[in-house]
């Protein structure tokens, strides 16, 4: 099955653990820093600590293209991601769309990794 990663259990995925792509919207970072809902939407994930959790952002790219997936959880709760709309590949030394990645997969589902419970 397909993977979607995410460095932290972000408060938006209620625990699900797979997701069916649904949509890929394109995005222009300094449109999403000037909508401070969506980020705090997106980013929000909590730390424990041994006195309590405390809420915690993660930081968006602030200049540059961005793509926004958006999936459908095994628990009928809908979320999305936002991401850079290009990475860099090593190998072929260039920058991949990944909406060309993200694309043909449209309707598949994804099982949800968490790389770091928090």
């Amino acid at each position: 099955m397909n993977k979607i990663k995410f460095c932290h259990n972000y408060h938006k995925l209620f625990d699900q653990t797979t997701a069916k792509l649904l949509a890929i919207e394109l995005l222009d970072a300094k449109d999403v820093q000037g909508n401070q809902q969506l980020i705090n939407y997106d980013t929000l994930y909590f730390t424990e600590h041994r006195t309590g959790s405390s809420a915690n952002y993660y930081p968006l790219p602030k200049k540059g293209a961005l793509i926004q997936l958006i999936f459908l959880g095994n628990h009928g709760i809908p979320f999305c991601t936002i991401r850079s709309r290009f990475r860099y590949d090593i190998n072929l030394k260039q920058n991949v769309d990944k909406v060309c990645y993200y694309e043909p997969l449209m309707g598949d589902w994804f099982d949800i990794v968490i790389l770091e419970d928090g």
